[in-house]
């Protein structure tokens, strides 16, 4: 029923006057979350946010065989739902999520960091920044954690609080519907001992770029943009003599992808301490007009993914 995250290295965006570079990546990492289906003599996949099949040639050839394995004796066409880390322009070659349908593509579990559960009994554990929620359905018991402490070794992560802890570890998991997934989970409190598969949660959260950046043609400024999975935000402007000023708040996902940053500084009080950013491509565009920042502010992405720089520090798998 689940799966797990990971984290790499947040990276830092040289501004240079109005010079705006990301600095090179290191143990970069993208992710890949859509539709896989053997048709045509051939398996196929789709990312969640395109309609076009490609070849599965993407897929590194020791995964795409185990896939193969899994298609056998299955209908044609019929589209799995696939998670998997890859390098870039690299083929995917790590397996983390494999069951499912295109539905699947819309479980966004938001809020959610990772989410560990199982059928005997029926139970899900969520961890969000700061708190750990376990549910019991099937004995109609819950536990909640704030702050539990995060321990980590090799390849094993775990949140206790309350002499109660979740334990992921690093090893293929399936659940009763056959879906596989590339954690286990535990969950003990006294005599509650109950087993289970973890996965990653909000990934349209965790996938946004840790930095963002503007590119000016009049070269007159430049601003970057900081997100941290805490949900803290920094964005800076950069005039041609290198002079910066930044602004401070806490930022979140609404609606359709928007990104909202709720700006915490008493220089825009009058002015506006609210930007809504409309999703581009993979850029943010500004949707509401700014005495500060105008109507056309168009963010860039650069450097890693918050997913990416979370696993590098090891606070997720």
């Amino acid at each position: 029923m689940l799966k797990l995250t990971a984290l790499p290295v947040i990276l830092s965006l040289l501004l240079h006057g109005c010079a705006s570079t990301p600095e090179p990546v290191t143990d970069l990492q993208t992710y890949f979350r859509g539709i896989i289906r053997a048709a045509d003599n051939q398996l196929q996949i789709r990312a969640c946010d395109q309609s076009q099949w490609q070849s599965s040639g993407i897929i590194d050839a020791t995964l795409r065989e185990a896939l193969i394995q899994r298609f056998a004796g299955a209908p044609l066409g019929i589209g799995v739902y696939l998670e998997a880390w890859g390098r870039p322009d690299q083929p995917i070659v790590q397996l983390q999520m494999l069951g499912g349908d295109i539905a699947t593509c819309q479980h966004q579990l938001s809020g959610i960091s990772l989410r560990a559960g199982g059928l005997e009994p029926v139970w899900y554990a969520d961890v969000k920044p700061g708190l750990l929620e376990v549910h019991n359905s099937t004995a109609l018991k819950s536990w909640r954690f704030n702050d539990p402490q995060l321990t980590r070794s090799a390849n094993r992560w775990v949140w206790s609080g309350q002499n109660a802890s979740l334990e992921v570890k690093r090893a293929p998991c399936f659940d009763l519907l056959g879906v596989e997934y590339a954690f286990t989970a535990s969950f003990s409190a006294g005599a509650t001992q109950l087993r289970g598969c973890a996965r990653y949660g909000d990934l349209q959260r965790s996938l946004l770029k840790a930095r963002y950046y503007s590119r000016d043609a009049n070269r007159e400024r430049q601003i970057g943009l900081e997100l941290r999975p805490t949900e803290e935000f920094t964005l800076s402007l950069i005039d041609r003599q290198g002079q910066r000023e930044s602004f401070t708040g806490r930022w979140r996902i609404l609606t359709g992808g928007q990104l909202l940053l709720q700006v915490e500084d008493e220089r825009l009080s009058g002015a506006g301490g609210s930007l809504r950013f409309l999703p581009s491509g993979a850029a943010f565009k500004l949707a509401n007009a700014h005495p500060l920042f105008g109507t056309q502010l168009l963010l860039l992405p650069g450097t890693e993914t918050l997913l990416a720089a979370q696993r590098a520090t090891g606070i997720i798998p």
